[in-house]
């Protein structure tokens, strides 16, 4: 039981809830904030326990709470005359929370703006691949057997300026005397008159399909699957071959488009609403203002939060009002939200700007009980919980 006196010198206090069983059942503490001492602890925190509870202190003058309207009606019914002060921490909290929602809904995960050359962020996966020495295989293989072609009628026309018989020079070279009878002949080109042409093909009816499916990603079983159920009985290869030098010419033309571009995360934007610019290591100034003029809600929002801030750190309360005039015009759902919860406790946000008081008390305290009930778990009824808590508090 408290005393009398103990209970009369109380006049400027912090309140906040704690889980006793989280999403079931609160409890209710109550700080000293001159010097930052327990006063008591009651299980609930409901609006007429509270307020019950609270006329207990009869000479309470001021009151820190964050914004629940269970308290502030609470602490008026059994004080009406006390200096209620909402926390600072929590209006910039729930500011903060409510914008990055927003920016949550309206902007994609990643998306790309325009760079420097010396900033091109080109990304991919299977998709980028790189072909060793710029081509696709079929290519690399047409250009090593014409390579190998040309050695050996080299070797064959140089047998021959010696005075070797086509038969000899087969025989020497190791291949067929019509092979052999064609090196030697001037007119002979290696390559393959047929590489790279275009001849009739099984699946030629089916290339407008490839096309289509590739520029979507799909794989080649998936691809073959679909064009033999519409008819397709050609060779597997053929198809291979055609999507893997179809896949080259989407890249090199979606590298083009792409370069001089680069990635921006979305999470990196929900930074800016707690850190200045200068702080987020993935962003400079000259990419926020491209973001912006992709997104220009994320200007919007940023200049409304930081806006807010300089209210409460600079303390001009008398700018409240054109903030929250100048925050509505924009019919911004989850900023609107915020407004009219400032709107419902106008005077507590008020006196948040004017005074210092905070509920930074309350936090600390709560963490402490979440630690001691965690350590009595299994054992820890109300009453034994609080009469530890206070106990321990008052041998500091």
């Amino acid at each position: 039981m408290l005393n009398v006196d103990f209970l009369t010198g109380i006049t400027k206090i912090c309140i906040d809830d704690f889980a006793l069983k989280k999403r079931h059942r609160y409890g209710t503490v109550i700080i000293n904030a001159e010097n930052h001492k327990i006063i008591d602890m009651i299980e609930s925190r409901e609006q007429a326990d509270v307020a019950v509870w609270l006329s207990k202190f009869p000479n309470i003058r001021v009151v820190s709470r964050d914004g629940s309207s269970q308290y502030a009606t609470a602490i008026k019914q059994a004080h009406p005359n006390a200096l209620q002060v909402s926390d600072r921490f929590h209006l910039i909290k729930n500011l903060t929370d409510y914008a990055k929602q927003h920016i949550t809904k309206a902007v994609k995960t990643n998306f790309r703006i325009p760079v420097e050359e010396c900033e091109t962020n080109l990304d991919g996966g299977y998709w980028d691949k790189i072909e060793p020495n710029g081509a696709d295989l079929p290519e690399r293989t047409h250009v090593a057997n014409t390579e190998k072609k040309r050695v050996m009628i080299g070797k064959a026309r140089e047998l021959a300026a010696q005075g070797l018989t086509i038969t000899e020079i087969a025989k020497e070279v190791g291949i067929s005397y019509l092979t052999a009878k064609k090196y030697i002949c001037v007119e002979f080109d290696p390559a393959n008159k047929y590489f790279g042409a275009k001849l009739p093909s099984k699946l030629k009816p089916y290339t407008e399909v490839i096309d289509q499916m590739l520029q979507k990603h799909f794989k080649f079983k998936e691809i073959e699957t679909v064009i033999r159920a519409d008819g397709y009985d050609g060779a597997a290869s053929t198809i291979r071959m055609y999507a893997t030098r179809q896949r080259k010419i989407i890249k090199e033309t979606r590298d083009k488009s792409l370069a001089n571009t680069k990635i921006i995360e979305r999470r990196w934007l929900t930074k800016l609403l707690y850190k200045p610019i200068d702080k987020v290591k993935e962003l400079t100034e000259d990419h926020v203002i491209k973001i912006i003029e992709e997104y220009p809600v994320v200007g919007t929002l940023y200049e409304i939060v930081q806006s807010f801030k300089k209210i409460l750190s600079t303390k001009r309360v008398d700018e409240l009002g054109d903030w929250i005039e100048y925050a509505s015009q924009f019919d911004i759902d989850e900023i609107n939200s915020f407004i009219n919860g400032i709107n419902s406790d106008l005077e507590a946000v008020k006196n948040a700007i004017r005074y210092e008081y905070n509920n930074g008390l309350a936090e600390g305290t709560i963490n402490k009980i979440k630690v001691i009930k965690r350590i009595m778990y299994g054992r820890c009824s109300f009453n034994l919980l609080r009469n530890k808590i206070l106990l321990q508090d008052s041998l500091y």
